[in-house]
């Protein structure tokens, strides 16, 4: 099991006489924020101490005897599934779908929705299959819902949005944003 970095830090911490911040964050290879956020958890848990204050910054040392209690990363605790695991999860059981029936099935909020939805269309995941008539009155549109069809079913993991494109995680494959045409607006009306 891999060590936290505020356990490489005590351990690091407890072969030297007294240290620098600027010293801990080079030999943990973080930056100074990080290596000062260790510094203070450690000295909440009483396991180093403020020597004095060098033309450098303040000295630290640990502080004899002291052994804090630095828990590790339980791999077996379950992690919380991210929104869009959940918005695709409902995308493909439900394979043809309403934006409320997703809000329903993802327990997530219509700008969610409506954001990884836009993304799945640009890239050809998802199509729309009845469009909404928009000319109609609102009296006449009540009822009436876009319908979307998921075309790309490429597993149980989300396609994950960035700055160069979509990656599928399932395929390990990234699909750059210029490969989409912009013309493409994947309907099957």
């Amino acid at each position: 099991m891999t060590k936290t970095l505020s356990q490489r830090s005590w351990e690091w911490i407890k072969t030297r006489p007294e240290f620098l911040s600027k010293e801990l964050a080079s030999a943990m290879d973080v930056n100074l924020h990080q290596a000062q956020m260790v510094i203070s958890h450690l000295k909440d848990l009483g396991a180093i101490k403020s020597s004095h204050r060098g033309y450098k910054g303040t000295v630290y040392l640990a502080v004899e005897g002291a052994t804090p209690h630095l828990p590790g990363k339980n791999p077996t605790s379950p992690r919380k599934k991210c929104i869009r695991q959940k918005i695709w999860n409902a995308i493909r059981f439900l394979n043809k779908f309403t934006i409320p029936e997703i809000m329903a099935a993802a327990d997530c909020s219509k700008a969610n929705v409506e954001s990884y939805l836009t993304h799945l269309r640009r890239y050809g995941y998802v199509a729309t299959v009845r469009k909404q008539n928009v000319k109609l009155s609102m009296a006449k549109r009540r009822g009436h819902l876009n319908q979307y069809l998921l075309i790309n079913n490429t597993g149980h993991k989300y396609p994950v949005v960035s700055a160069k494109g979509m990656r599928d995680q399932n395929q390990n494959i990234l699909i750059p944003l210029n490969a989409t045409k912009k013309d493409n607006k994947n309907e099957l009306v």
